[in-house]
């Protein structure tokens, strides 16, 4: 989803000006005393925030980066890509004044939130409820009487607007795609994250302290050989247990914002501390690729899954209806370099055969492509893109979806649909 960050200066909407202050300020306080933002502090927060800028004609402060500032305490250059709270929150916000007015007793005053902007709206909405005529009681066995065309226009006015208020209602409720694609897995309490662990290592102290020393000083081809030209394996130190690619973190921290949204837990493991059992106990979401190899087992066996092309040194997604094509590769990707301009990246959720519960499998070929595929999966702008074509009940289906990236300067771009697959 584009950022409205850059946008140059935002114009007070007229109804801000004209509206009493005490007015709007009492109507904020009933909204945020309802249920719907009660349970939210994060919405009402910024609920508050955005209308009191309004209010005081501050609108130019309304913008992403700000409001991440602001109201969310962020960096004053935080990454908003990354870290698509404001956005997130804004979504919920729409949300739930959606629900709060459509059970709202007919008071006048309205805040509304458009899409794609942070800049609040207030308006008057004019009570227009229809009487319901009194029930007409039939004395059996003399003949009902007869309804005047009056009253039989009424009754049809009153239909219509229940007709109305039923469409409208399934309209707000309705779950979205990104809900549908992740229904299954809220079935229960609590989702499994499982988090890749890749193989880094460490030195003992004296000897990491004078590899350190070496570094710091600026090496380069010329200089000569280091004192530490050879180093024993018993000053190796593994810390394949206790470490995590930074990229994986950013994309749990958003399954986190997520699944908090729809208020369930999210139990994180490092996947070397994962058993059978728990992956039995409820459903899972597995965080990379290369460095989670229980990524890569529960895959291997799917059309799309991720493989090593030794001769050519190359990593790959591979398409099994397809078994020549290498389209979907990195060459030389691993370590991963700063010169990459493109990656590749996996979506799965699909019922595991040998868990038995429903999983998710989010990784690409390096960090770039697990930053894109995260953000695919908790962006319903980016999610849609991939059901051009879907089958009317792809909610009920397993799924595979192949993205890409463009990478500059060491950061991903949004994700791009590549190729689907609904079965």
């Amino acid at each position: 989803m584009g950022s409205i960050e850059n946008t140059p200066s935002v114009s007070v909407p007229a109804g801000w000006s004209v509206l009493p202050k005490g007015e709007i300020l009492a109507e904020l306080e009933r909204v945020l005393e309802s249920h719907h933002f009660r349970s939210s502090k994060k919405c009402s927060r910024f609920l508050r925030h955005i209308v009191g800028a309004a209010v005081e004609g501050r609108v130019d402060c309304l913008k992403e980066r700000t409001l991440g500032v602001d109201v969310f305490d962020r960096e004053p250059h935080y990454d908003t890509n990354q870290d698509p709270i404001v956005r997130g929150t804004a979504g919920e916000v729409r949300k739930r004044l959606a629900q709060y007015y459509l059970e709202a007793d007919g008071r006048g005053l309205r805040f509304s939130l458009p899409l794609g902007s942070y800049v609040p709206e207030a308006h008057y909405v004019a009570p227009d409820r229809p009487k319901l005529a009194p029930p007409v009681v039939v004395h059996s066995p003399a003949p009902a009487p007869r309804v005047p065309p009056l009253g039989r226009f009424a009754a049809g006015a009153v239909v219509l607007a229940l007709a109305a208020f039923f469409i409208s209602l399934w309209f707000v409720m309705r779950p979205g795609a990104l809900d549908r694609f992740w229904g299954p897995l809220l079935t229960t309490k609590s989702v499994l994250v499982c988090m890749g662990q890749p193989q880094f290592y460490t030195f003992q102290p004296n000897t990491a302290r004078a590899l350190g020393a070496w570094f710091l000083e600026g090496y380069n081809a010329d200089r000569a050989a280091s004192p530490q030209a050879s180093v024993p394996y018993s000053e190796i130190v593994p810390m394949w247990d206790r470490s995590v690619a930074l990229a994986d973190a950013q994309a749990f921290s958003r399954l986190v914002n997520l699944f908090a949204q729809k208020r369930k837990e999210v139990d994180l493991r490092g996947e070397r501390l994962v058993s059978l059992a728990d992956l039995r106990g409820r459903p899972s979401i597995f965080i990379g690729a290369f460095d989670n190899d229980w990524a890569m087992s529960l895959a291997s066996d799917l059309r799309f899954y991720f493989d090593t092309d030794h001769q050519h040194q190359a990593q790959v997604i591979r398409d099994r209806q397809k078994p020549g094509e290498t389209d979907w590769k990195l060459v030389n990707a691993w370590p991963p370099k700063r010169d990459i301009t493109e990656d590749y990246a996996l979506v799965t959720r699909v019922v595991n055969r040998t868990t038995e519960r429903n999983i998710v499998l989010l990784g690409g070929i390096t960090q770039y492509g697990t930053e894109a595929a995260a953000e695919f999966v908790t962006d319903p702008n980016y999610f849609s893109r991939a059901l051009t074509g879907a089958p009317p009940d792809w909610s009920r289906k397993n799924i595979q979806i192949v993205l890409s990236t463009r990478v500059l300067s060491g950061v991903s771009g949004p994700p791009t649909v590549v190729a689907t697959y609904f079965w």
